[in-house]
């Protein structure tokens, strides 16, 4: 399994790079002097790219159930998890996170958008904060779940605040194609933690889970070929890390499905039909 986990996040860091290099290329290669898009197969390529990843996703998902396995729908045992290496790893992942919303704080003050860019990096703070501490919770089972559930909605914020925020600064941008892949990841990002927040919120979709998980992460690594604030860079970049832990986190506790007893056929009673009737 350890082997299986490996080739997966492989497989989205791969994925991911990859799509830096083809989101440059189009950057590059699709857009005249004056920054307007011409005619190039790039567009057709990136669109393509993206939905054979998301198809490729989808089948190791599928490939789970396939094998007969599937993730708990309880919390504690979807991310249970043991040993300092994983604190280490969301704590570090976090922090970056939080380490971009600071950044951002610092170098977005005279910013047209300053007071919607200091939002969303109070939220990226916050959010980077929340996740290793949701995270540390699932090893502590029968713990009340509804600070739990505070603390997964933070990364939600912060996606839906970068979302409106991707909608004022660009509500007048004719070019679609620079933004439009921010706007997507950032949906993606949402839906993605949406998806874990299911889990405290005892509503999960944990095939669902696994795929948004492995989808936003891809995108967070493609989207970094746009240019941006470098502490909204690092805040995707972070992002992808936290992702890409919750997935292996979850891949680790895929347990065997049990199988389903069908329920005894009642014996007929004893009598005559006229008894029956």
């Amino acid at each position: 399994m350890q082997k299986k986990i490996l080739e997966i996040s492989c497989y989205i860091a791969g994925a991911g790079a990859f799509g830096v290099f083809l989101r440059w290329l189009q950057d590059q290669l699709a857009f005249n002097d004056a920054g307007l898009p011409e005619k190039s197969a790039l567009h057709v390529l990136v669109v393509l790219y993206i939905a054979v990843c998301a198809f490729v996703f989808f089948r190791f998902v599928k490939g789970y159930r396939k094998a007969g396995l599937a993730l708990p729908e309880d919390f504690f045992a979807a991310f249970a998890h043991e040993g300092k290496l994983y604190s280490l790893l969301r704590w570090v992942f976090g922090l970056v996170t939080a380490a971009g919303g600071v950044l951002l704080l610092s170098t977005s003050e005279l910013d047209k958008y300053a007071g919607m860019l200091q939002i969303l990096s109070v939220a990226a703070i916050v959010a980077g904060l929340c996740f290793p501490l949701l995270m540390t919770a699932a090893g502590k089972p029968g713990r009340n779940l509804t600070p739990l559930c505070l603390l997964a909605f933070a990364p939600i914020l912060l996606f839906a605040n970068w979302l409106i925020y991707c909608y004022r600064a660009n509500s007048i941008n004719p070019l679609v194609w620079s933004y439009v892949l921010e706007v997507f990841t950032v949906i993606a990002c949402m839906l993605a933690f949406f998806r874990l927040a299911g889990f405290p919120f005892q509503n999960p979709a944990p095939e669902r889970c696994l795929f948004d998980a492995m989808f936003a992460a891809m995108l967070c690594l493609m989207s970094l070929a746009d240019e941006r604030y470098m502490g909204m860079q690092l805040i995707l970049l972070g992002t992808a890390l936290t992702l890409m832990y919750e997935n292996w986190v979850m891949v680790c506790n895929l347990a065997p499905i049990p199988e389903r007893k069908d329920a005894p056929t009642p014996a007929p009673e004893s009598g005559d039909g006229f008894e029956h009737l």
